[in-house]
């Protein structure tokens, strides 16, 4: 296996580089959704972009994972993005232990190829994706605090500038129960991800959506600068919606002189969508990732709709 990071990275871009473009490629359509799956195993519940490639509006290279669970179903994939062109979608096989319902996902700062994904009970997997397929290096290990019946749709790393890497997560919350947000530093070593003790915690929830099943985090990710941006759903359990979605600026994520992670998120009433989608909209933002310039990424997992991008700038 392939361990120099620079090579992973760039073995990972040639191979998205070399992808047949999908037949019929055109433009994205007037509202910027661009289709990246089909039907109820399509769906996109995390995504990280891919380090070291270009990137811009209408540019990414990123990894997506599936919130399958069934033996053979697609649990990673690769998606290719480049202005006026469909996107280009290559499923990887998975190698090592398969786990089923996987909810979120983001890069290991410093480490091209190399992935953090995590399952909606809390189990976290170290992936590494290079050669066209997904490998999951150890036994996955629990998110710090977990607990039985606890359902978690985000994690997020980020490294500050003492070059510690720190990670984020949160239970997604339903209707009138909160979001629990957490964070620990983490050390992605030969035995997986090894957590320190959680040292922020703090309970958030979200203005909208407002109906339905609330979850006040569907995706979560923090910006080289500490700010926490979440993504927000409204599902009513029904595979065809409709469903609504959200984005904000959650708050901030910094470090003290114990060089511990320090949470400062908003309160509810504090907080206004950044990015906003409706009923009629009919999307479930599942996955956000954000390029330079608060370029936002968004992932949806539309049940029986599949899974769909959409670019949007919500900087300031």
């Amino acid at each position: 296996m392939i361990r120099n990071g620079i090579v992973v990275a760039a073995t990972l871009c040639a191979s998205l580089a070399a992808a047949p473009l999908s037949a019929g490629a055109t433009a994205a359509p007037a509202d910027g959704w661009q289709r990246t799956g089909s039907g109820i195993l399509g769906g996109v519940s995390g995504i990280a972009l891919v380090e070291g490639a270009p990137t811009g509006r209408g540019l990414a290279d990123a990894v997506v994972v599936r919130d399958n669970k069934g033996d053979g179903e697609n649990r990673v994939a690769t998606v290719r993005l480049r202005p006026g062109r469909a996107p280009v979608v290559r499923e990887l096989p998975w190698l090592g232990m398969l786990p089923a319902d996987l909810e979120a996902l983001d890069a290991v700062p410093g480490r091209p190829g190399h992935y953090v994904a995590v399952a909606s009970r809390g189990n976290a997997y170290h992936v590494v994706v290079a050669d066209g397929r997904a490998t999951a290096e150890q036994e996955p290990a629990a998110l710090p605090g977990r607990r039985d019946g606890d359902n978690y749709e985000s994690f997020a790393l980020h490294r500050d500038r003492s070059g510690r890497t720190f990670a984020v997560w949160a239970t997604r919350g339903s209707g009138d129960e909160k979001a629990v947000v957490r964070a620990a530093s983490v050390r992605i070593g030969a035995h997986g991800p090894e957590f320190g003790a959680v040292s922020a915690r703090q309970e958030f929830s979200v203005p909208y959506p407002d109906e339905d099943e609330v979850r006040h985090i569907s995706d979560l990710k923090v910006l080289d600068d500490g700010t926490v941006m979440v993504s927000a759903a409204s599902d009513p359990n029904v595979d065809d919606g409709p469903f609504s979605s959200a984005v904000y600026d959650a708050g901030r994520l910094t470090v003290n002189g114990a060089h511990d992670a320090v949470l400062r998120l908003k309160p509810e009433r504090a907080l206004s969508p950044l990015s906003r989608f409706t009923k009629q909209d009919n999307r479930k933002i599942e996955a956000i990732a954000f390029l330079p310039g608060r370029l936002g990424l968004w992932g949806t997992d539309d049940e029986n709709f599949g899974g769909s991008v959409r670019f949007e700038r919500v900087g300031r």
